[in-house]
C-alpha cells in the first residue's frame, strides 16, 4: 500500500503536466492563473454593484470570480474548456455555498450579452479573437478588464499598472464597449 501512495505522489505532477499539454493544444491557451494580488488593483478601478453580472472568459480554477463574490454582484459566471479546472471551480463553489456558476463551455459559444463586466487573461491571438465576439455579442457600456495584453487599435478606458511601485511588470487594460 505504502508503494502505491509512493508511486501515486511522483506521478501526480507530471500526470497534470501533461494534462495541461493536452488542454494548451486543445485551446491554445496556456493555464495560467491570475496572481491573486492583482485582484485588489483590478476591483479598486472598476465599480461592481449589486446588479452588476460578471463573465469570467476561461475561467481556470473561477479565482477571479470568487475575489469579485466579495462585493456582492448579482451573478458571476465562469467558463472553462477544461474539466479538471471547472470541476475544481464547480466543487469549490459548492463548498463555499457560493452562488458562482462555471460552464465547462466554449466561450466562443457561449451567450455574453448580459455581461456588465467580462474579465480575460488569455494570449493575445485569442483576445484579438474575443475583441470580434465582444464587438458583436456585448451590450453597451460593459467593462472588459483584460490582464496583460492590450487589443491592438482599441482604444482603453484606463491602464493600469498592477505594480505602480516597479518599472517593469503588467498592466490591466480596462476597455468600455460603445
Amino acid at each position: 500500500m505504502n508503494k502505491i501512495f509512493i508511486y501515486f505522489i511522483f506521478l501526480l505532477p507530471p500526470l497534470y503536466l501533461l494534462y495541461l499539454i493536452l488542454v494548451y493544444f486543445k485551446t491554445k491557451v496556456p493555464h495560467v492563473a491570475t496572481p491573486k494580488k492583482y485582484f485588489p488593483v483590478i476591483f479598486e478601478n472598476i465599480n461592481i454593484t449589486g446588479q452588476s453580472v460578471i463573465y469570467d472568459l476561461g475561467c481556470g480554477n473561477a479565482n477571479f470570480l470568487f475575489a469579485a463574490e466579495k462585493f456582492s454582484p448579482k451573478e458571476l459566471i465562469g467558463f472553462e474548456l477544461s474539466p479538471l479546472h471547472s470541476s475544481y471551480a464547480k466543487i469549490k463553489a459548492k463548498i463555499l455555498k457560493s452562488k458562482i456558476k462555471i460552464y465547462r463551455k466554449d466561450f466562443f459559444k457561449a451567450d455574453i450579452g448580459s455581461a456588465d463586466i467580462i474579465y480575460v487573461f488569455l494570449v493575445k491571438p485569442v483576445v484579438i479573437k474575443l475583441w470580434e465576439k465582444i464587438k458583436k455579442e456585448a451590450k453597451p457600456g460593459a467593462l472588459i478588464i483584460v490582464l496583460s495584453d492590450k487589443i491592438p487599435g482599441v482604444e482603453c478606458e484606463k491602464i493600469v499598472k498592477t505594480n505602480p511601485r516597479k518599472e517593469k511588470g503588467s498592466h490591466i487594460y480596462i476597455y468600455k464597449k460603445n
